[in-house]
């Protein structure tokens, strides 16, 4: 890295590229890139929304629709509800809320939108986890690179352990993805709250009725008063597993070719190359659906829908991820009448499949799209909860380092420079300043004191994909001008006056030995 001149701000800053702009001078330029973009796209959408409320338009005009207030409810009847259901109360359960949720810099989120190939992975969420982006993690370069940063190729005494190291990493998208999505999913589930006063389904809904509820909140109950609901994937309110997921079968087949290997090397990439693929596959496996076994263990709500005689979907898309459970009802009501209610294009497509498909007779169709509920009043005088400060200050003795807008780093009010990630952590060691910054490679930027100044050494030298061998990092051990890294089997020693590395050794079972120094593990990495 090499600090260099802003040429919009004129303050020093950090650059590892040809950048001619700070990080802060970047990020307003693409604020407003951003800003422009979104107008694009909003009037993309609109033009687009427009287009298929027109083609729906025509399309619905040729059924003899009924007005929802012609259902008579009664206790025989079975409501199928989906997300369509929170939203008209005003609920925020779209998946793009979700999204939201998480931040623009939120991992799962980069994670879900590198390792899922879907256009739009927020339009159909579940159907999306099942477009598994394999190329980018069972490309045989990849495999390769691990391998040798693990150091499989390096020693002769490595074996499994670097070798299913590096077959983890390469599968550590979807890995990540797995462990991650579910306790986000549900802290952003438990948060959701009915935003309006109206009730548009009261004549609709009988209390006395059966709801097969695809949501997972509780709503059908406290807004209808209706308790006889199943919540085929999971309720909020109990403890268990938010069911989420696509089909089975989207990405069943991963890896399915013959292959002769040239040498030992392409062997050893090949066996990697399946072992990726087939932890993909059991990760996946808790991304599937597997609406069959769902049934089975509902199979007493199934049973209980014998004396029905009229089903009443609402706020349901009717997508295909859901039609086993559309099946089942069908094979259980052959009598029953049923009422859809349709939003727009996609639900009246995937209804006119569905109804083709079961060979539904007895159907009528309702307008949804039109029910307009009312938000709650914000009350104005409840007290905003005022905005963190956007400075961070890390003392130690007489220094004090000072970082304001995320990136600019004031070190004792007189050394500045705008740094290019933003700081996570500030170690004092010495004469030395550790800084890690909020980059893919887990960066240390190295400052040393000369006389009553700082300066800026380097950034310590780091390799690709740096951050997921951070992992494997046990101790970190700091003597005089001399900081050491030591990993599972491998210990790097840098030189604190230069920020360069002087040791960068393989050694079977690094982390049990012997070194002197302080060990500033804790306060470096802070786990």
């Amino acid at each position: 890295m090499e600090v260099k001149t802003c040429k919009t701000c004129e303050k020093q800053f950090l650059n590892n590229g040809a950048k001619s702009y700070c990080r802060i001078c970047s990020k307003k330029w693409h604020a407003e890139k951003e800003r422009r973009q979104k107008e694009a796209d909003d009037q993309k959408w609109q033009e687009e929304n427009k287009r298929n409320q027109a083609l729906f338009e025509k399309k619905i005009s040729g059924y003899s629709l009924i007005n929802m207030k012609d259902i008579v409810p009664h206790a025989n009847t079975l409501y199928i509800i989906g997300n369509g259901f929170d939203l008209m109360h005003r609920v925020p359960s779209s998946y793009y809320s979700f999204r939201d949720s998480l931040g623009k810099r939120n991992s799962l989120r980069e994670t879900l939108e590198i390792a899922l190939t879907a256009e739009d992975i927020w339009a159909d969420f579940e159907n999306s986890l099942g477009s598994l982006n394999l190329d980018l993690m069972g490309r045989r370069h990849n495999i390769d690179m691990w391998l040798n940063d693990f150091g499989f190729y390096d020693d002769e005494d490595a074996g499994a352990a670097e070798f299913y190291m590096a077959v983890e990493a390469a599968a550590n998208p979807i890995i990540n993805l797995v462990n991650e999505l579910q306790p986000a999913f549900r802290r952003w589930v438990n948060s959701l709250e009915i935003g309006t006063d109206d009730r548009p389904l009261s004549d609709l809904i009988s209390s006395d009725g059966k709801v097969l509820d695809f949501n997972y909140t509780e709503f059908v109950e406290t807004l209808y008063c209706v308790h006889d609901v199943c919540y085929i994937h999971g309720n909020r309110k109990k403890k268990g597993k938010l069911i989420l997921g696509h089909r089975p079968g989207v990405e069943s087949v991963f890896h399915e070719r013959e292959r002769k290997p040239q040498s030992y090397c392409q062997a050893v990439i090949d066996v990697a190359q399946d072992n990726v693929f087939d932890l993909i596959g059991q990760y996946d496996e808790e991304l599937t659906k597997d609406s069959q076994e769902i049934i089975n263990n509902h199979q007493a709500f199934f049973n209980g829908l014998a004396d029905i005689d009229q089903i009443i979907v609402i706020g349901h898309s009717i997508s295909r991820v859901d039609w086993d459970y559309f099946i089942e009802i069908k094979k259980r009501t052959e009598n029953a009448n049923w009422y859809f209610g349709i939003f727009g294009l996609n639900d009246l497509k995937n209804m006119e499949e569905l109804i083709h498909t079961l060979g539904i007779k007895e159907y009528s169709i309702f307008r949804t799209d039109e029910i307009w509920t009312r938000a709650n009043r914000v009350d104005s005088a409840k007290p905003r909860t005022p905005s963190k400060s956007k400075s961070r200050v890390f003392k130690c003795n007489d220094t004090v380092v000072t970082v304001n807008e995320v990136y600019d780093l004031l070190i004792d009010g007189k050394y500045e420079l705008v740094l290019p990630n933003s700081v996570k952590k500030v170690v004092f060691i010495g004469d030395y300043i550790l800084i890690t910054i909020d980059d893919l490679d887990g960066s240390i930027l190295l400052f040393k004191r000369l006389e009553k100044s700082w300066t800026f050494v380097d950034r310590l030298e780091s390799f690709e994909h740096q951050s997921l061998i951070n992992r494997r990092l046990n101790h970190v051990y700091y003597e005089g001008n001399a900081i050491t890294f030591v990993f599972n089997n491998r210990v790097r020693k840098y030189d604190l006056n230069s920020g360069k590395m002087v040791v960068n050794q393989q050694l079977r079972d690094a982390k049990s030995k012997e070194y002197t120094g302080i060990d500033i593990m804790m306060r470096l990495v802070g786990r």
